[in-house]
């Protein structure tokens, strides 16, 4: 949706422009014709006053344009950061709290943050997560589940503007896992195991 809409408003920008320089090119070749029957030392003062009254007109127009393009991202971005921000909050508290979440408040919650990321999330924020709450409703929590939510917290990162540059495959277990270095390494010898395999392997380390 995010990108139809930047699509249509680049369309729409271009449309613009190209009606501005159309206009300017019939509104120039009809002074030019008018100014050549004039007197040309006036043709030359009055061509210059157009000239800088045409420029300035357009630098204005555009401007005003271009500004409020710039507003419209801004908004929506202040409006992913705290629709983003709102679900790890939400997900940190679940795995880092004592004892059991509730069931009712979760699924409350989840269902609401849904809506939202239908209105404000970018295409590749809703394949990611979607993506990885399937892959959680039939599977074992296994080294797949922290990859699929690795690559939704990419999405997020990305849909807000921010570089995910020289940060490895399960960079993100580690704000989320106790032994995310053992979790890795078991992961790169059997990517199918699972967390409660790297738990019990955890108590044979004493860790």
């Amino acid at each position: 949706m995010e990108q139809s809409q930047n699509k249509k408003q680049m369309a729409l920008g271009f449309a613009i422009l190209i009606a501005i320089f159309a206009g300017l090119y019939w509104l120039i070749t009809s002074l030019w014709s008018w100014f050549s029957a004039l007197n040309s030392d006036l043709a030359v003062g009055m061509l210059t006053a157009s000239s800088t009254i045409i420029v300035a007109t357009v630098t204005l127009v555009l401007g005003r344009y271009l500004e409020r393009v710039k507003e419209a991202e801004s908004h929506l971005r202040s409006q992913k950061i705290e629709m983003y921000d709102e679900f790890l909050k939400q997900l940190f508290s679940l795995f880092h709290q004592e004892g059991e979440a509730e069931s009712e408040d979760l699924v409350s919650f989840l269902q609401e943050w849904q809506r939202k990321l239908v209105v404000w999330g970018g295409p590749n924020v809703l394949k990611t997560f979607i993506k990885w709450k399937e892959y959680m409703s039939y599977k074992e929590p296994d080294a797949q589940t922290v990859f699929l939510m690795d690559e939704f917290f990419r999405a997020m990162r990305k849909d807000i503007g921010l570089s995910n540059k020289n940060l490895d495959k399960g960079f993100f277990s580690h704000l989320i896992l106790r032994h995310a270095s053992l979790f890795l390494a078991e992961a790169k010898e059997n990517p199918k195991v699972t967390l409660s395999e790297v738990a019990a392997r955890e108590k044979e380390l004493g860790l």
